[in-house]
């Protein structure tokens, strides 16, 4: 897909989405919340690729904020709010570390799909080209920048989180283990995450739990992006097709296609 494309479709997706979530939010909090995120995704993202060099973006993209293409700071906090919204309906007791185990889980999607078209390229191989610490960079963030009480704080919170989580488990663990090309290593990983959050999804809807319309409405539009980028660069990859596959099956099982109709008040009988 030619990076001039992408870039109209995710500025159009990124305002739909928007526009789907302002059935929530008020659209004066949801902006001021979306302007902060977009400030903090690209501190973090600046400050990662500036500091680690474990990746870098295409120079084909249009508009760059020095290291970092302008859209993907505004890409980032759609992804990050939708997420929130969706463990508020399903998970409403567990706070930002259920928005951020969505958002990496998402991210494994959008990583590999993304590194596959050539939008950004990775220093090292890992999952279809992807390490699994790049995979987990943006949910360290979302729990960083969803952690906080006031909500400017995020433009603080969410890279320091990141970079201080992203430090911790390289030298504690992925500097040694998990590196190089994974193969069907990889896709074990993902299994295991795909089964928590099967696991967490069959409870919630066992509860009753389910995604109405309004909560997954901005994710659908979200997911259109990456999903026609798929398409359009490699229609016949089993692999990325799987791992599309393993990444939706718990959103499914917890999707209420229609809002369930309020109850009717009660009547007192005519006489």
């Amino acid at each position: 897909m030619p990076i001039a494309l992408f870039e109209v479709l995710s500025t159009l997706i990124v305002a739909l989405a928007l526009v789907a979530m302002a059935r929530v939010h008020p659209w004066r909090p949801l902006l001021a919340e979306y302007g902060i995120l977009a400030v903090a995704s690209w501190l973090g993202e600046e400050s990662c690729v500036g500091l680690y060099r474990f990746y870098a973006y295409s120079d084909a993209w249009h508009g760059h904020l020095h290291l970092v293409p302008v859209l993907v700071p505004m890409i980032w906090p759609v992804v990050i709010l939708s997420a929130r919204d969706v463990s508020r309906a399903l998970w409403p007791t567990v706070g930002p570390w259920a928005a951020a185990a969505l958002v990496a889980f998402d991210a494994s999607l959008v990583e590999v799909i993304a590194a596959r078209a050539g939008l950004w390229h990775w220093a090292e191989p890992g999952h279809l080209g992807v390490p699994v610490l790049g995979i987990l960079g943006w949910g360290y963030f979302a729990l960083g920048a969803l952690a906080p009480r006031r909500r400017g704080l995020a433009v603080v919170t969410g890279p320091l989180v990141a970079h201080a989580l992203i430090l911790l488990t390289w030298w504690g663990f992925f500097r040694w283990a998990l590196r190089g090309e994974l193969g069907h290593g990889g896709f074990a990983i993902l299994g295991a995450a795909t089964l928590v959050f099967l696991f967490a999804a069959v409870r919630a809807r066992r509860r009753g739990t389910m995604m109405t319309p309004r909560v997954w409405l901005p994710r659908v539009i979200a997911a259109l992006l990456f999903f026609t980028l798929l398409v359009w660069t490699a229609p016949g990859d089993p692999w990325l097709w799987l791992h599309t596959a393993m990444i939706a099956v718990p959103y499914l099982v917890v999707t209420e296609i229609r809002s369930r109709a309020a109850p009717r008040a009660a009547t007192a009988p005519s006489r």
